[in-house]
């Protein structure tokens, strides 16, 4: 009985990490025309996601540009309520900009193409948003 329960726990210890969910680290980002630009820096390894949420009023330009140390870190920006993105870096590149055309919550994830998550590589990362004129 003893053997069949350790058999038991090695199997369920073997399969955690399949259970594991991608760790996502959800940030605010305030955009004021007081303090139009925001820097923000972090780190991202393996499959692991940064994600901002940024309040954009109607009519407001917002601009959105991503410098890291690994050439697979991009970024996704998703309107509120979108089932699809904006604008995905890996195809359109490291900056975003655009002018909202109603009030809307803008989510930002920074994360590593999969080749890099899987190989479990890290990339620092600087993200730039600014309210207001294009920078």
């Amino acid at each position: 009985m003893n053997k069949l329960l350790m058999a038991a726990l090695c199997a369920a210890l073997a399969c955690g990490s399949a259970w594991a969910v991608d760790p996502i680290r959800p940030e605010e980002i305030v955009l004021t025309h007081a303090a139009p630009l925001q820097k923000i820096s972090g780190k991202i390894k393996g499959r692991a996601t940064a994600e901002y949420s940024i309040a954009v009023p109607a009519g407001a330009k917002i601009d959105i540009r991503l410098t890291g140390a690994n050439r697979s870190a991009n970024f996704n920006v998703t309107a509120a309520g979108a089932d699809e993105a904006l604008f995905v870096g890996s195809r359109d590149g490291n900056r975003f900009h655009a002018t909202a055309p109603t009030a809307t919550v803008y989510r930002v994830s920074v994360y590593l193409m999969r080749n890099a998550a899987r190989r479990n590589e890290s990339a620092s990362f600087v993200l730039e948003a600014g309210l207001g004129a294009a920078r």
